[in-house]
């Protein structure tokens, strides 16, 4: 679209969004020298961040460097291309196998992350820190958590590379909101302008073709807000559209920690001026009990490490699909498996099958979706043997069949969920997981078990003999989209000839996810957020002035 005759504001550098990618590339631009407006749909600043751990991964970061952590760029790197491309990966190719545009964006990913925390905290925006966490045996470590991947063998590191915002707080709930207030504060300081209840829904060219500005609908009516250098897109993704979710994403993905606003007018805009796109059906995959979000879509919670020992996770024949206690990126993608025989997703929803004893333990902490002793939650399913819980949770299904495709159980799921359990009983036994290799991987015993110390494998015990039983439905969730327009190696997006859209820039989960949407670490999202926005921030203060 043409720009208009006049505008209603004026600035170098415009930033569409308020969460964590946004306020980082303001700040970036702003302590470049350049003005800067952020113009948020949501009624408060934040985003996605507000619910957020708050937790980035920075590769090579000062605090691992003083530590004498190495972190070679070599392996990194092949950790990286491992993880996002494994069937392309090759490490004996000078790319790894990778395309070549997203080597050079892996490199530059290592290559800044680090320098995009120091500046950050050398103009006062944010500083940063090790982020807190826990070794394999559940021991506090100042270091961080252990890596996701850290049984691989490109993953040449342990701890180090988790970094969060130097707000006073820990990891966990109430950090991301945390760092919010803190680039919030940072942003009214530098006299960068932020702008709520402002939705973007246009942007304009001028006659060279290049991005001048945007028009925001406000309640108030329609702003018009000229970027004489250029348009940062922070957007979010595109999940509560209703129309774009159902035709981007395979299967059926139940929920998202998104606010409301992220409905992916970053894709609308992009592609109508000529954008590539990538990784379009895909999310940051999680889990969420299915019934409570069927109607909202929505919810704060999040199954990041499925909780207890005596517990499975099995499909409606009965029968594990998965390795309950693999991270959450990991573990969400199986519900996605088309059958080719049935022609349907069968693992649309799965059940967590727990035992009394796990139900009644004391123990706090996150058990999501299980409920704490005493709380109630509707959500639970119970029965005194195999067959009753089998009774019970199909009387569930029949509720949800026009939401499911009319998924039911196989009538074979009671006994077939007996013989699980009785095979899980003999690994829980040996300490040895031969179906999946649970509790194999050490961030699968650092993150997932909690205080639970019971059994030769402490991810895995014995069911008990006698009921009663409990199941919760579980779907396919998300933390948001992760594909959209693509970007280079400077977070400019570009068009279907690989070639810069001038005056364009994109970061966060409104553009394409640069790693394919692999999760490389706890952190990995907020990661790829800190390093295109920061990149974002640099090269748009150096853009030239544009013609309106």
């Amino acid at each position: 679209m043409r720009p208009p005759r006049s505008w209603s504001a004026e600035t170098d550098v415009v930033v569409v969004g308020s969460g964590f990618a946004a306020f980082v590339a303001a700040s970036i631009a702003r302590g470049r020298g350049c003005g800067v407006v952020m113009l948020e749909a949501d009624d408060e600043v934040g985003g996605m961040m507000r619910i957020s751990s708050g937790e980035y991964w920075v590769p090579n970061n000062p605090q691992m460097r003083a530590a004498g952590i190495a972190d070679p760029k070599e392996d990194c790197l092949r950790l990286m291309a491992r993880l996002s491309y494994p069937s392309r990966y090759d490490p004996n190719s000078s790319t790894l196998g990778i395309p070549a545009r997203t080597y050079r964006m892996f490199e530059t990913y290592y290559d800044v992350a680090s320098v995009a925390t120091e500046e950050l905290n050398e103009i006062g925006a944010m500083g940063s820190v090790f982020s807190d966490g826990v070794t394999p045996d559940a021991v506090f470590n100042p270091q961080g958590h252990i890596e996701y991947h850290s049984e691989l063998p490109e993953n040449k590191v342990e701890y180090g590379r988790a970094m969060m915002a130097d707000t006073g707080g820990i990891h966990g709930p109430g950090q991301g909101q945390a760092t919010v207030d803190l680039l919030y504060a940072h942003s009214q300081r530098a006299g960068i302008e932020v702008r709520t209840g402002h939705r973007v829904e246009q942007a304009f060219v001028n006659a060279a073709g290049e991005v001048v500005g945007v028009a925001a609908s406000t309640a108030l009516g329609t702003v018009t807000v000229r970027a004489r250098k250029a348009v940062i897109f922070a957007s979010g993704g595109f999940f509560h559209d209703e129309e774009l979710r159902t035709q981007m994403l395979r299967g059926t993905v139940w929920g998202v920690t998104a606010p409301k606003t992220n409905t992916g007018v970053f894709l609308r805009i992009a592609q109508q001026l000529g954008a590539m796109t990538e990784n379009i059906d895909s999310v940051w995959w999680g889990q969420m009990a299915v019934e409570e979000v069927r109607e909202t879509h929505r919810s704060d919670s999040m199954a990041f490490w499925l909780y207890g020992d005596s517990m499975v996770l099995v499909n409606r024949h009965g029968v594990r699909v998965v390795n309950e206690k693999a991270h959450y990126n990991e573990r969400g993608r199986i519900h996605t498996v088309y059958d080719a025989t049935t022609k349907a997703y069968e693992n649309t929803v799965l059940f967590q099958v727990y035992d009394d004893a796990l139900a009644k333990n004391p123990e706090m902490g996150v058990k999501y979706p299980v409920p704490y002793p005493g709380q109630p939650w509707d959500l639970v399913i119970s029965g005194d043997t195999w067959e009753e819980l089998a009774e019970a949770i199909d009387e569930r299904l029949a509720k949800l069949a026009g939401e499911t495709g009319g998924l039911r159980l196989a009538p074979d799921f009671a006994a077939n969920l007996a013989g699980t359990v009785a095979r899980f009983n003999t690994f829980a036994e040996s300490g040895h997981d031969e179906d999946f290799g649970r509790g194999t991987a050490p961030g699968e015993r650092g993150y997932s078990v909690l205080g639970l110390t019971r059994g030769v494998n402490r991810t895995m015990y014995p069911f008990a003999s006698t009921g009663p039983y409990h199941a919760i439905l579980i779907g396919a969730a998300a933390f948001d989209t992760n594909g959209g327009p693509s970007i280079n190696e400077r977070a400019q997006v570009i068009d279907s000839n690989a070639e810069p859209i001038p005056g364009l820039y994109g970061a966060g989960n409104c553009v394409g996810s640069p790693g394919h949407g692999a999760y490389w670490s706890g952190g990995a999202t907020l990661g790829n957020a800190l390093v295109w926005a920061y990149q974002a921030g640099v090269y748009a203060a150096a853009e030239p002035v544009k013609e309106a």
